[in-house]
């Protein structure tokens, strides 16, 4: 029986070579990649295909971001930003007080909502839906990115519906893309 082992430098060389000429990446190199810890190399390698893409351009999206409540179940470490109902500070908006706020703030560069709020026990899946929908309705023509995925998790607890049910619940209300982070907590594995 003959033992093949792969030399990591010579395969991250390998790819290096392949996205240097322009040649498709296998889903082994992608695999490779993935499991690398050489984020340096990887940044560098990403960085060359993006320039050979774009160029020195950059794009930015101007968002406003918006937060429905601040209740929440969860004691993360990190945030400072949540309170227990009643606390001095919390807060619940109706749809109808977010669509106040947004038309107080929005100027004509908005282009996309961005989302995120706490994990308020004390309202149903549907108040989130709600809101979003009133937000859609009232601008059409702004992009909805709302959510994490612990919120995505957190809907399918309070509901009892699965997370394909909660984003679909969600995608017909007017959500268009999830905010980033989390996305590990979907996950079984």
């Amino acid at each position: 029986m003959t033992l093949v082992t792969t030399n990591p430098d010579r395969q991250m060389a390998e790819i290096a070579d392949k996205i240097r000429n322009g040649v498709r990446l296998s889903f082994e190199d992608g695999l490779f990649l993935y499991r690398s810890e050489d984020l340096l190399t990887i940044g560098q390698l990403a960085n060359e295909v993006n320039l050979r893409k774009n160029g020195k351009k950059v794009y930015f999206i101007e968002n406003m971001s918006l937060y429905f409540t601040n209740v929440c179940e969860a004691h993360c470490a990190f945030c400072n930003f949540r309170k227990d109902q009643g606390q001095e500070g919390s807060y619940t908006l109706s749809p109808e007080e977010m669509i106040a706020y947004v038309d107080q703030h929005i100027h004509p560069g908005v282009r996309e909502f961005h989302i995120v709020g706490g994990h308020n026990p004390h309202v149903p899946f549907e108040y989130y839906v709600e809101s979003i929908r009133a937000l859609k309705q009232r601008y059409p023509n702004v992009t909805i990115k709302a959510y994490t995925a612990a919120e995505i998790d957190f809907f399918s607890r309070i509901s009892g519906k699965s997370y394909r049910e909660v984003l679909e619940t969600l995608m017909e209300a007017g959500l268009e893309t999830l905010t980033g982070g989390g996305a590990e907590i979907l996950s079984q594995e």
